[in-house]
């Protein structure tokens, strides 16, 4: 059973919404009802995509440019960031993902599915001007922010690193039965020290993100260790890690202790809900569930903000049956409640 804190989010949010983003969400165009479901899971409101626009460009290319020893020109990419976002809002406005011939690979950093277009979600053009400005306000500012290093800008800081690994999706852990996948933003090696990085674009300062840190260094802990077990290099041991949330938004850090308790209170917190998964899903394929057995959540701003909503009460209305012109129709009437 693969785990992390995004899947268990949404099993503690709504039993529906986890149906839907995991066990029917699928890219293929075969099933239409769970190529619906896929899209509606990679779409986003202007604010989030504003976050993964910033978080993306951070992740795949300027970091990047520190690992090659480059020098980034941060103007250069601020103004390619903006054409990036252009490129990503043309091919939503037009519908370019409900084209079977257009895969994501294909789009390249083109695709995106944004509310606005999918679902009907009203904006003025002042909104989509306002993401281009701030996106590149954003990446002019991040080399001056602090970093973990005290007196080094953040800029400074990548720049004296031995060795950064960028975007890992590779890296797992089996623990009780169950797999731990976790995105890791960043990883950053100094002499003995690795810093494990989660990039955050929110601008709450209030939001708890402790465990998916936790999770990330259980994982790089695990994997690092392998891997120099593998060279004969010396192992590292657990006080060399250290966890820090990184907010792109507005430069704010945080450290979270990683210590055994920390670690093993974050697995307690996974294995807890692992039960509850196994009684919906069990190893059943897509097919052999039952939408039904998936029950809604009772509480209304769970629902009034999730971006399956439109699938969700179309399908109720129409005996749980997927057809794709009553839904569109239903979209277009903005229907919802």
């Amino acid at each position: 059973m693969e785990w992390s804190i995004s899947k268990l989010s949404a099993l503690r949010q709504c039993h529906r919404k986890f149906y839907f983003a995991y066990e029917l969400s699928d890219f293929h165009f075969t099933h239409p009802v769970r190529r619906k479901a896929f899209e509606l899971a990679q779409s986003k409101n202007l604010k989030m995509w504003q976050g993964t626009l910033i978080d993306n460009f951070f992740s795949k290319t300027i970091i990047p440019l520190y690992k090659d020893k480059k020098n980034p020109d941060f103007k250069a990419l601020a103004d390619e960031l903006v054409e990036i976002a252009k490129r990503q809002f043309t091919f939503s406005e037009q519908h370019l993902y409900r084209d079977k011939s257009v895969t994501k690979t294909k789009a390249g950093d083109a695709f995106q599915i944004l509310d606005i277009h999918e679902c009907g979600v009203p904006y003025i053009e002042g909104d989509v001007l306002n993401i281009y400005s701030t996106v590149k306000e954003i990446i002019l500012q991040v080399p001056q922010y602090p970093s973990p290093e005290e007196g080094k800008t953040l800029h400074e800081y990548l720049v004296s690193s031995n060795y950064l690994q960028t975007d890992i999706k590779y890296w797992s852990y089996e623990f009780e039965g169950i797999k731990l996948n976790p995105q890791i933003d960043l990883v950053r090696h100094k002499n003995k020290a690795i810093h494990i990085i989660d990039w955050k674009v929110s601008d709450s300062n209030t939001s708890d993100y402790s465990k998916q840190l936790y999770l990330a260094g259980i994982v790089a802990f695990h994997n690092i260790k392998k891997s120099n077990l593998e060279k004969q290099w010396a192992l590292p041991k657990l006080e060399d890690f250290s966890l820090f949330e990184i907010n792109l938004m507005n430069g704010n850090k945080r450290q979270h202790p990683f210590t055994k308790e920390s670690a093993a209170g974050a697995l307690d917190y996974v294995y807890q809900f692992k039960d509850e998964q196994e009684q919906l899903s069990g190893n059943k394929k897509w097919d052999e569930l039952n939408i039904e057995d998936y029950i809604t959540t009772d509480k209304r701003e769970t629902c009034m903000f999730c971006k399956f909503k439109p699938l969700c009460i179309h399908l109720i209305k129409n005996n749980f049956k997927y057809d794709e012109n009553e839904y569109y129709k239903l979209v277009s009437h903005q229907q919802l409640v």
